[in-house]
């Protein structure tokens, strides 16, 4: 029996569109502004809506805020997910990591906005262990075992660092760097964030044991 797929009605299409809509607008205001600073009637007016369409979307700022991190963080997911599914081993896989990273040298209101997440946890502590939850059902099981069985192991010397966290901490190494070189961009061109980057990808990710 062939099941057929059933498609979203004018609403719901609708109520996905707005959503996304304010999603972008929040991007923009968060980005220019930092969390404590947006305003919902700001978000709102850029995504041509009424405040009340937030709230007909999201509880809080606080929400929509969370909302956003796991609007890119599930993007990214995919992203990685789509080129991975094309690998065809260990090597291959890691090459793909490492292009992702450089990838991101492009997104430069996603290295403001890692920036104002990380500052968000730190000063909402309630609000940490949402995010923390958010990211776990983004990664359920061992993370560990997930990245070794695509980069391989990250060996038993004692310098070794766990798969786990070198992909932890590359990150935001990278989104350190975006917001860093829009300070200056100057000195910290294109060129030596992508070196600087690829050797901080070849000091923690180096290739499988």
């Amino acid at each position: 029996m062939t099941m057929t797929a059933v498609k979203p009605n004018k609403h719901e299409l609708r109520t996905k569109e707005t959503r996304e809509l304010l999603l972008r607008s929040a991007e923009t205001i968060f980005a220019r502004d930092g969390y404590e600073a947006a305003d919902l009637s700001e978000i709102a007016a850029l995504a041509g809506r009424t405040k009340g369409a937030i709230y007909a979307h999201f509880k809080s700022k606080e929400d929509i805020f969370l909302a956003l991190w796991e609007h890119h963080a599930l993007r990214y997911r995919t992203q990685m997910e789509e080129r991975l599914a094309h690998s065809t081993g260990v090597e291959q896989n890691r090459e793909t990591l490492r292009q992702f990273y450089l990838g991101l040298l492009k997104d430069r209101i996603w290295g403001q906005l890692m920036l104002e997440f990380k500052l968000f946890s730190l000063r909402h502590p309630e609000a940490k262990e949402r995010l923390q939850q958010r990211l776990a059902n983004l990664h359920p099981g061992s993370r560990e075992q997930q990245l070794t069985s695509i980069l391989g192991s990250a060996g038993r010397k004692k310098d070794a660092i766990s798969r786990a966290a070198a992909v932890m901490m590359i990150q935001p190494m990278v989104s350190a760097l975006i917001v860093e070189s829009s300070l200056d961009e100057s000195f910290l061109t294109e060129e030596i964030l992508t070196k600087a980057v690829d050797r901080i990808f070849e000091a923690l990710l180096p290739p499988g044991a």
